[in-house]
């Protein structure tokens, strides 16, 4: 059934205009690397935070405040950039394991990122209020951190698997 999609839309006109066009490829992929690195480096400062790596600036509410509108911008961006190069090379991206890992462990970032987001919502002091809250917000902060270092190196593989 993937294989059927992969065939039929590397067919579309859509598909051969983007592969055509010399400079679409590596300006999308651009646009998605630094999507990547969006997303990255402010899930990085949230859970160093949550994680109590880093102490001093602000408090992990207005970190979250103020870097999480900003991830899921970036995140309908890499879903953008995304699609777009999947229009061009289907069955690279569709047919590769790699890249089915990748969006596995990006949909659980997701869920994992909106947890925070939605606790510290309710309550700013959510993940310091308890012992047992402190060790759940270091279980997901760990978990986060290794999901994007693990999303990076899955989207390098796409090209080697």
């Amino acid at each position: 059934m993937i294989q059927t999609l992969c065939i039929w839309l590397a067919n579309t006109a859509l598909s051969h205009l983007f592969a055509e066009l010399g400079w679409f490829v590596p300006t999308v992929q651009t646009v998605h690397i630094l999507g990547i690195a969006v997303v990255i480096t402010l899930l990085f400062v949230l859970n160093f935070r949550l994680l109590r790596i880093t102490r001093s600036g602000p408090p992990l509410q207005r970190i979250a405040q103020d870097s999480l509108p900003w991830v899921w911008r970036a995140l309908l961006v890499l879903l953008t950039t995304g699609v777009l190069l999947t229009i061009t090379e289907p069955a690279r991206e569709l047919l590769n394991s790699a890249f089915r890992w990748k969006m596995l462990m990006v949909v659980v970032l997701a869920v994992l990122t909106a947890v925070i987001q939605f606790a510290l919502k309710r309550d700013p002091a959510y993940w310091s209020t308890s012992p047992l809250r402190r060790m759940q917000g270091n279980v997901i902060a760990v978990a986060s951190l290794i999901l994007c270092i693990s999303i990076v190196a899955a989207g390098r593989l796409i090209a080697y698997v």
